[in-house]
């Protein structure tokens, strides 16, 4: 740490004359951010742990990057996103960095798939596997970044996305990479990115990391933990779900075939003179393709206990464990033919022993499918998470653990996320926004639409959509509960509107949004990926419209299941689970429209349950003191205001 950094302390950087507001212009001293950043240095201090709401506004990631900085700790912080993560590294730090003068050394880690692999790199380079001469070029170019690239971030590539097939071929994941008997170890990008883990102060990763990498301790990767002192997650709210997505397992058709193919090279690679391996895996693609026929006529997404005795789904099941068998004694006489072939061995027995585990699934798990067009999924998920989750934490032996989040409260509450993860002792804290909201917003609650289930509610809300997105000509979120009244919505409007429409669906999300942020009087709609996460400051965005409260679907085999145990235990999960999870989600909507001090708009929540049932006066009481009415009259006369003020 620089010497300045060690006489300052965190009023003296963010309070009113800080050198924050010194080194960045538009810097405004928040008490807020300042109470949470005093908060979370003395619980560093004392080694104790926090759970922190951070309203909109007050600047969180200031408020717990000041602290880790300022102190000797060995710092993890934890993000929702791996953009956020960037936005952490490339932004944020370098700004607090350069105000405090500090040495700290600060690195950024990311999953393995999002490093370039230079043994699969050198294995498909002289290999004629591309379908185009298009495919093939652009491996060319990214063979030929990789060898001047220092970190190996595929993300710095920016010709291709990060989603496209191609990285295939480029990258590795915990199924077929080498690991230490790696040819290519000495150029391991990973490995790189792990030695600047190993040696920073503050280290920057993402809640999929912490899970698959850190908690899981794959591959030594947990190494790390008992040398952090302090960890903190930002986007707190998230990590619930994603924890049971970790915990559980899983068997897709596309890791079927990726095992399948990857087990065909290995054996032309190893064990050249054979041609059953091949066989026996094209076998087991049938297999699981049949599989996905079979599951065609019932419901999309459902407990597997509910078709699990059908005689097609018994039969096509049978057919694939036979042919896992098959492979498998194929294979396993050849496995010291070679690393690849012995790595694909190990891939077949967890598919194997997950296979069997969903099949015989234990009171706290279920076991679920999901059917597409293309593919299928087998999943196992944990009913809670609580347990896992808090061994884990003690396991690891942080002095200091920070939770904070812009929603974690439900109904000024914070129990129902202190349970979900286990949090019992630990502290909570709520800080309100800085923001205006009584001036700068108005939340208007229609009293006129029907109850959602209503046949007639469509039509209506359809035209009270056009009726608001005219007041404030485009510039709207329209946020949807289902992709089927997203659809209808979207064909009412171009009918009726002639604001550019941008729909989920049509576009990628990162597409649709820069589009919003690009043309004139845009109207987007999305569904739940839009609810957070989503940051369009100033006058291009005045009016957030919400179609029905976000209850969970009682079709999701993992909640239902959920909803079951605690019903069956006593309890009411009405009031216990689906209230709180909705009222977070609606805080989460309700939040996309007021990021900045210099915003204003209109919220329009078109669900009627909230005037009506006992349960919305708490929901309402749970969002930001905006001002309320029923009244469209009083809301035209507030977007004249609006008009005016942007006129200005």
């Amino acid at each position: 740490m620089g010497e300045l950094a060690t006489e300052l302390n965190v009023e003296s950087v963010l309070g009113s004359g800080g050198i924050i507001g010194e080194t960045i212009n538009d810097f405004q001293p928040r008490s807020s951010q300042l109470g949470m950043a005093q908060l979370i240095d003395e619980a560093i201090a004392l080694g104790e742990s926090r759970i922190i709401e951070a309203s909109t506004g007050i600047g969180k990631s200031f408020a717990y990057l000041v602290p880790a900085f300022l102190s000797d700790a060995k710092v993890v912080i934890s993000t929702g996103t791996r953009n956020l993560q960037d936005q952490l590294f490339q932004k944020d730090i370098p700004l607090i960095r350069k105000a405090i003068v500090s040495a700290r050394k600060v690195a950024l880690l990311k999953g393995r798939s999002n490093y370039c692999c230079p043994h699969r790199l050198k294995k498909y380079r002289a290999e004629d596997r591309f379908k185009s001469r298009e495919m093939a070029a652009i491996f060319r170019a990214i063979d030929a970044w990789a060898e001047l690239s220092d970190s190996g971030d595929i993300g710095e590539f920016a010709d291709i996305p990060e989603n496209d097939s191609l990285w295939y071929y480029a990258t590795s994941n915990a199924d077929n990479c080498l690991g230490g008997e790696c040819p290519e170890i000495d150029r391991c990008f990973v490995l790189k990115a792990r030695k600047r883990a190993m040696d920073a102060d503050i280290l920057v990763i993402n809640h999929h990391l912490y899970f698959s990498d850190l908690a899981l301790k794959e591959d030594g990767f947990g190494e790390l933990l008992p040398d952090a002192d302090v960890l903190i997650f930002d986007e707190a709210h998230q990590l619930p779900d994603i924890a049971g997505n970790f915990y559980g397992q899983q068997i897709t058709m596309r890791q079927i075939d990726n095992l399948c193919r990857d087990i065909t090279e290995a054996e032309i690679a190893e064990a050249a003179e054979s041609k059953v391996l091949k066989k026996r895996g094209d076998r087991l693609n049938k297999a699981a393709a049949d599989l996905r026929l079979a599951l065609r006529p019932f419901a999309q997404k459902a407990e597997w206990e509910r078709i699990q005795n059908a005689p097609a789904i018994h039969e096509a099941v049978s057919l694939m464990r036979q042919s896992i068998k098959a492979l498998d004694d194929e294979l396993e006489p050849m496995i010291s033919r070679g690393k690849e072939l012995a790595m694909c061995h190990r891939r077949l027995q967890t598919l194997k022993l997950n296979l069997a585990s969903f099949l015989e699934p234990t009171d706290n798990r279920v076991s679920w499918y999901e059917l597409n067009e293309r593919s299928f999924r087998l999943v196992q998920s944990p009913l809670e998470v609580a347990t896992e989750f808090r061994q884990q934490l003690d396991t690891a032996a942080f002095r200091s653990v920070i939770f904070t989040s812009a929603t974690l409260s439900s109904q000024q509450s914070f129990q129902f996320y202190s349970n979900r993860l286990g949090l019992d002792g630990i502290d909570s804290v709520s800080f309100d926004s800085p923001f205006d909201y009584p001036q700068q917003a108005m939340l208007y609650l229609p009293t006129h639409l029907p109850d959602p289930s209503d046949e007639r509610y469509a039509a209506i809300f359809g035209e009270l959509c056009r009726t608001l997105v005219e007041l404030t000509e485009g510039r709207c979120f329209i946020l949807f509960t289902s992709y089927r009244m997203l659809t209808w919505t979207a064909d009412y409007l171009r009918s009726h509107v002639t604001y550019p429409l941008l729909v989920q669906g049509e576009l990628q999300r990162n597409e649709l949004l820069q589009q919003f942020i690009k043309i004139d009087n845009p109207i987007l709609l999305g569904t739940n990926s839009f609810w957070e996460g989503v940051d369009v400051k100033g006058d291009q965005l005045r009016c957030v419209i919400i179609d029905k409260l976000p209850f969970k679907s009682p079709n999701d085999p993992v909640y239902r299941k959920r909803i079951q145990q605690v019903n069956q235990k006593g309890g009411n999960a009405f009031l216990e689970v689906q209230i709180p999870e909705a009222t977070i989600s609606l805080r989460q909507g309700v939040g996309r429209l007021i990021r900045d001090v210099g915003d204003r708009g209109i919220v329009a929540l078109c669900d009627n349950r909230l005037n009506t049932k006992s349960y919305g006066k708490g929901m309402l009481d749970s969002l930001p003191p905006m001002r309320r009415s029923s009244d469209i009259d009083e809301v035209r006369a507030f977007a004249t205001r609006l008009a005016d003020h942007d006129n200005q």
